[in-house]
């Protein structure tokens, strides 16, 4: 059981290394201050996994292959990284990661744990730094005491015990499990490796998928993070599990990372393939840049979006055919944007859309996926209501503004996310200022943040608008720089401009960014690519009701009673509620169990206030916000289609990024989608849905 500061000196000597094949360092600022007080507390952290290896092993951190007989740490990178750091000052040699964190601090009064704070800690003698304490240890301390500030002095001198529980990190026993079987191999060190960490919450699937590749690709890792820096210059990271997933398609393997990642992938075809995904991704962020006005993976929702795209160049010489393929690929991927494709049953989705890839018009079919699941593809104004930083039509609208060289407002630039100096850096601006607002009483984010509200400009524009009244500053941009408003569809109407008129603006100026969304989206596609609406919602038509369908013959109408009821209206309701709090899903009212199209008659028929497509939509929408809030319709997408000559209606529900309760007389449930059923959750299983759901995703 050897001591931490034994541990440590074992990575500075080079005698204990960290395989090639593990990923680097993730943990948060939070995981390690609770790691700390653990430490402090003496609560047990869990044992090490060493491997003793007999043989050339690849290591990180400049060791290259160890020895023919070398100890790897295999479970503890966490740890012990976050131990070194603390101790030493410095990253140990083997580290890769985003961000180390020394600023943690300690209070001799409270036994608190916390990181920096200036207006907290500047002047209290209480808050002693972690680092400098236990860099320096015990001994140099109490050295130092007598030229320290009295206040200090004193405070210190009177938590002596408190000081040596935390100098005791130093000496902090681990438990040592140990690999010696001079016959194990890489392959099954990776194996258990995997195992070890799959129960836990460490490593995610595709930081196992990795140490899987690395077991017959020693160099893989290496290779992909030289990549990905290259790559990353440009403004385009992305992880290594993008990655993995593409390269393994190619090789004929698996997409997901699921049992036939590992029982499939060919060692020899996955390498011969990474050559060709590495040229597909190359030539892929030039056609982003310079043909789809995305400077950075930022400017996508989910990478994934990536991945189908690049399989497909990637067994097609690395190369588009022609503009038109193109063109059609963008268009996916400017639809995959917007209707969130990979948000909720993200494998399934995208195994799905890899499959289409061998179709002969690849993107007819992965566009008629979107519609089916969506509903339809054209924006409709209402789609903007409540969007925001970071939705998926907030991102394409800074995509049109590119598309349409817009220009900044008081400089006249062209907008470019890469433009040299901070000042000409894009921002996203309020059109009516945040103050401007409070002074009405509009103080609800979602209301204030619209998009609707946002236009792109530099910097130092923002700055220079600061908390002026549309009507004093839009008329001096657009007599200085004609035409610079309309490039960001800002309504023309100087009436709108008025600080009264908030409501007003941005309901015409949602109409004019979705119409102008669709009209660059359209312009990539072709007539045939736009029946995949209809295509889309006769695809539902055609499956049984399943965890992510569910089929209601009315909203409101009882058939069997022959009368409206509260009942059904609530049926509706928990369904949506449902689908927030699993993976998303379409409720189709309008259609029978049997999937038999009934229509909307009933239901229309049923009140003077409904009658027709516009008076149903307004009576769902009215309950939908009762029940799960304003908020939580952005999640929510409401769309009508003709089918037999009957009028059905799709409510296609994204999974929230919240939990969302129901109220209900006796106070509010948790619903949640199994198998084609929905169902209720007492409160302990609630908070298991909870935490298991929230934090995956």
């Amino acid at each position: 059981m050897p001591k931490v500061d034994e541990l440590i000196a074992d990575i500075s000597n080079g005698e204990l290394l960290l395989p090639e094949f593990q990923r680097g360092y993730v943990w948060t600022r939070d995981q390690v201050r609770v790691f700390v007080k653990s430490l402090y507390r003496a609560h047990p952290t869990g044992h090490l996994l060493l491997w003793h290896a007999y043989g050339p092993v690849k290591t990180r951190g400049g060791a290259g292959e160890g020895p023919g007989k070398s100890i790897l740490l295999l479970d503890g990178q966490q740890r012990l990284t976050t131990l070194f750091a603390l101790i030493k000052g410095v990253p140990p040699p083997f580290y890769e990661g985003e961000k180390l964190y020394f600023d943690i601090y300690f209070n001799l009064a409270s036994e608190e744990f916390s990181y920096y704070n200036k207006s907290l800690m500047s002047g209290d003698p209480a808050w002693l730094g972690v680092h400098e304490f236990l860099y320096k240890g015990m001994n140099k301390f109490l050295d130092d005491l007598p030229r320290m500030e009295p206040a200090q002095r004193g405070l210190a001198e009177q938590s002596l015990s408190k000081l040596n529980n935390l100098d005791k990190l130093h000496s902090y026993f681990y438990q040592i499990d140990e690999l010696k079987d001079e016959k194990l191999t890489l392959g099954e060190v990776v194996e258990i490796f995997n195992r070890v960490n799959s129960a836990g919450t460490e490593l995610s699937r595709a930081d196992l998928a990795m140490a899987h590749v690395c077991t017959f690709w020693p160099q893989a890792r290496s290779e992909f993070r030289g990549f990905i820096a290259k790559m990353k210059s440009y403004g385009f990271g992305m992880d290594p599990a993008l990655i993995v997933r593409a390269t393994s398609a190619v090789a004929g393997g698996s997409v997901n990372f699921d049992s036939s990642f590992y029982t499939q992938l060919s060692a020899q075809k996955f390498q011969a393939a990474w050559p060709s995904v590495r040229a597909s991704l190359e030539y892929l962020v030039n056609i982003l840049r310079h043909d789809g006005f995305v400077d950075s993976m930022e400017d996508l929702p989910s990478p994934l979006v990536v991945v189908p795209v690049v399989i497909h160049l990637a067994r097609n010489g690395a190369t588009f055919r022609d503009a038109r393929e193109r063109d059609g690929f963008l268009r996916w991927i400017y639809l995959a944007q917007i209707w969130g494709r990979y948000t909720g049953q993200t494998d399934t989705k995208l195994r799905r859309d890899v499959l289409s890839l061998s179709d002969p018009d690849p993107t007819a079919r992965l566009v008629e996926a979107i519609a089916a699941d969506r509903g339809r593809i054209l924006l409709e104004a209402k789609d903007l209501e409540g969007k925001g930083p970071p939705s998926g039509i907030y991102k394409f609208a800074y995509v049109l503004a590119r598309s349409r060289g817009a220009k900044d407002w008081f400089t006249g630039q062209t907008l470019y996310q890469k433009a040299v100096g901070k000042s000409n850096s894009i921002h996203s601006h309020h059109i009516f200022p945040r103050a401007v607002l409070k002074k009405l009483g509009i103080t609800e984010r979602a209301v204030v943040n619209q998009l609707a509200n946002r236009a792109f400009l530099t910097q130092k524009a923002n700055l220079r608008i600061a908390s002026q009244e549309p009507s004093k500053y839009l008329p001096t941009v657009e007599k200085k720089f004609p035409g610079a408003l309309r490039q960001q569809e800002v309504p023309m109407d100087d009436e709108l401009w008025k600080k009264e008129n908030y409501d007003a603006f941005v309901e015409r100026r949602r109409k004019l960014l979705a119409k102008a969304m669709n009209a660059h989206i359209s312009k990539l596609g072709s007539a045939a690519d736009d029946a995949s609406q209809t295509v889309g919602v006769s695809a539902l038509l055609e499956q049984a009701e399943g965890q992510q369908l569910e089929f209601k013959s009315t909203l409101r109408w009882d058939t069997k009673l022959d009368r409206t009821s509260k009942d059904v209206e609530d049926a509706v309701l928990k369904t949506v509620a449902a689908f927030l709090n699993s993976d998303g899903g379409n409720l189709l009212i309008g259609v029978q169990d049997d999937r038999a199209v009934s229509g909307l008659k009933m239901d229309y028929e049923s009140s003077n206030s409904i009658r027709d497509r516009d008076g149903f939509e307004r009576h769902l929408n009215g309950i939908l916000r009762n029940a799960v809030g304003d908020a939580t319709m952005a999640f929510i997408t409401i769309t009508f289609h003709a089918i037999e000559k009957n009028d059905i209606c799709q409510v296609s529900v994204e999974p929230a990024d919240h939990p969302v309760y129901l109220p209900r007389e006796q106070g509010q449930a948790f619903f949640v989608r199994q198998g084609n059923a929905t169902r209720a959750l007492d409160p302990k299983e609630t908070m298991s849905w909870i935490d298991h759901h929230w934090k995956e995703n």
